[in-house]
């Protein structure tokens, strides 16, 4: 999503390229949103300008940030790895560089790299804090995208810059992308999701909270508004799997914010559901980290997370607090129920608390403190 660094990545790149011994001039880099650039508007000035900067024989790095800006870019990209040895670096706005557009116009010649907001660890690293419980509780309240943490505890900064990355998504990404008739709907469809964290959530849910409000809306528009909202990487979606079946199942699925503070945001700052937030943070951390994540479900019972990456296999319960016993047995059955799977499969499985007690190994299902795991 927007403001998440991708543009410092570049930054960051040109500087270790250079301190690897790269001469400047082999490196061509643009930020096509600066006004050195207005003129570069198409395929044909795009390809003209990059030419006079690769005037001489041997290899280059090309480093093109906010690409979607120039019309047909693609066109001047793929003549470039034709005609040019080069190595090429893109970003993009996602309304116009999705992974499913980037597949039909540079299919199989790319390799891509999802940008998310900082980590709870590079939070605390990027903020200067040591305090984890102190970082943990302002990490949950206002998320962690860089130009938001730099507001520090300044409630109303953080919320006016909040306000204006949401905003900004909405109109510049979302708003064309899904061409969004109704904004009133598509922030009321917003606003059910980021309510709805962690809960199963279908279409027609969202059909009859907008009826009661006297905003009928079609099943397929609602469908296009969260499909708009998932692609500009606002929310993320973990679908539902059977696991002792071994398929999806439909409907159902849950969505998670990519931001805390985003999704704080668009419902006013709420007091409470710690216990959400702390699932959110840990479903983010799973991305983040390049975890393929699922809802697991055995029977009656669910697992908040299947996690896998290569050969790790994760089952994941997460709550504010095990202290109680009737919630400790709840948390712990269904990870029990995968014991055959934890045997033959390799499958890791714990509970993420808030708790600082109680912590260890139950029937081979490790009771791990959240901060703890997010720090590792």
């Amino acid at each position: 999503m927007r403001r998440c660094g991708e543009s410092s990545l570049l930054i960051l790149l040109a500087r270790y390229l250079q301190e690897k011994g790269t001469p400047r001039n082999r490196i061509v880099m643009a930020n096509f949103e600066s006004s050195e650039f207005f003129d570069v508007t198409d395929y044909r000035s795009l390809t003209a300008w990059l030419h006079k900067r690769m005037n001489e024989p041997g290899h280059y790095y090309v480093l093109l940030d906010e690409v979607q800006l120039v019309e047909h870019w693609e066109r001047a990209i793929n003549a470039l790895r034709v005609d040019a040895d080069v190595d090429i670096y893109l970003t993009g706005s996602n309304a116009y560089l999705l992974s499913s557009q980037l597949a039909t116009l540079l299919s199989g010649r790319y390799e891509e790299v999802n940008v998310y907001p900082l980590s709870f660890k590079e939070f605390m690293g990027y903020a200067g804090l040591s305090d984890r419980r102190v970082g943990l509780e302002r990490y949950l309240r206002f998320g962690g995208l860089p130009p938001v943490v730099d507001q520090g505890d300044d409630r109303q900064l953080a919320e006016t810059m909040l306000s204006g990355i949401y905003n900004s998504v909405v109109v510049k990404d979302v708003a064309q992308h899904v061409q969004v008739r109704n904004m009133a709907v598509f922030g009321d469809v917003a606003r059910f999701l980021a309510d709805t964290t962690g809960s199963s959530v279908a279409i027609t849910n969202i059909e009859h909270r907008l009826a009661s409000v006297h905003r009928k809306t079609a099943g397929g528009t609602v469908e296009r508004y969260v499909q708009g909202l998932v692609d500009a990487f606002l929310f993320s979606r973990a679908q539902r799997y059977d696991l002792k079946g071994g398929a999806y199942l439909q409907g159902g699925d849950k969505y998670y914010p990519a931001d805390l503070g985003i999704r704080n945001m668009l419902l006013d700052f709420p007091a409470g559901d710690f216990g959400f937030a702390l699932e959110n943070v840990v479903y983010n951390e799973l991305k983040t980290k390049g975890f393929h994540v699922r809802v697991g479900k055995i029977g009656t019972v669910e697992v908040d997370f299947i996690a896998t990456k290569g050969e790790t296999k994760l089952a994941i319960q997460v709550t504010a607090t095990m202290l109680d016993e009737n919630t400790r047995q709840r948390e712990l059955a269904p990870l029990r129920q995968l014991m055959p799977q934890a045997a033959n499969e390799g499958l890791r499985r714990m509970v993420l608390t808030y708790d600082t007690v109680g912590l260890g190994a139950v029937d081979g299902i490790e009771i791990i403190n959240a901060i703890d795991w997010l720090m590792e």
